[in-house]
């Protein structure tokens, strides 16, 4: 009898560690159990961008092609499901290739001595602040947001910060709230400034350009801007927005508009799908 109940009480201890481990290796949260643990399993997620929106997309077209197919006509009804489901498929190829759970890593485009100062404008959860940060020695990232849960679900400083935690850059990354419209900064603040798929979200050319001519502001003299963005013109862009690419820019566009803004030195690349437009200030 002592034997068994002393067997039951080892196998409930065993399994209440192993709860509490899952629990803290899901939550990203530091423990009294099995910590270290829980730093070698945890792992960032940089967010689902515009989420809601491609999903309300999706389920208006399939929603309204079930009732077209209804009431009106079947086959324009079938073609407009397809259209909404082709929308779903192609959201979940896109952030495959964002590969969300992976800091992004601009090495291949923008070398980095390690003490610059750093800003990425529109960071959200600090996917191109942390790859930034962990090219730094002396340096230090700066990532500015609105924080828009819209755009990215879950979207604040603190889950930008916890990111930074798991990917042990804590001490060369900092978080506040700032827009690209009127960056926070004083003029020639820093040697780089990053976006990625930020100033394609403003509504038109004036509001884009007075963007870029705020970066250009806040960057030194001979600092250089990256700038990722989806392209209307490369499959990438098809495959993602499908009847919505109207929606984003060429790559001929961008190119007028950053010289409109005073950019000089264009060096243009691919990363991740994305076109990769590297520019400099004038010194």
């Amino acid at each position: 009898m002592t034997e068994t109940t002393t067997s039951n009480a080892l196998l409930i201890g065993c399994l209440t560690k192993l709860e509490n481990i899952r629990f803290i290796s899901l939550s990203g949260k530091e423990g009294s159990v099995q910590t270290s643990y829980t730093n070698d399993s945890a792992k960032p997620h940089y967010g689902y961008y515009a989420f809601y929106i491609f999903m309300t997309m999706a389920a208006l077209l399939v929603v309204i092609g079930i009732l077209v197919a209804i009431f009106v006509w079947w086959l324009a009804g079938y073609i407009m499901i397809g259209l909404g489901l082709l929308m779903t498929l192609s959201y979940g190829i896109s952030m495959k290739m964002a590969r969300q759970t992976e800091h992004s890593d601009p090495s291949k485009i923008l070398e980095l001595k390690g003490d610059e100062e750093v800003l990425d404008v529109g960071c959200g959860l600090g996917k191109m602040t942390v790859g930034v940060a962990k090219r730094l020695k002396t340096g230090k990232a700066i990532g500015i947001d609105i924080w828009d849960k819209t755009e990215i679900p879950g979207n604040s400083p603190e889950r930008a910060y916890a990111n930074a935690k798991i990917e042990g850059v804590s001490d060369r990354v900092e978080f506040r709230t700032g827009n690209v419209l009127s960056i926070p900064f004083p003029d020639n603040s820093f040697d780089v400034v990053t976006s990625s798929s930020v100033i394609n979200n403003l509504h038109n050319d004036p509001d884009r350009l007075k963007a870029l001519r705020e970066i250009f502001r806040v960057l030194r003299p001979g600092g250089r801007f990256l700038m990722l963005e989806p392209l209307r013109d490369s499959w990438e862009g098809i495959v993602t927005f499908g009847l919505f690419v109207f929606l984003i820019l060429s790559k001929d566009r961008w190119i007028r508009l950053l010289a409109k803004a005073g950019f000089v030195s264009l060096r243009y690349d691919r990363f991740h799908g994305m076109g990769a437009f590297l520019v400099g200030k004038p010194s």
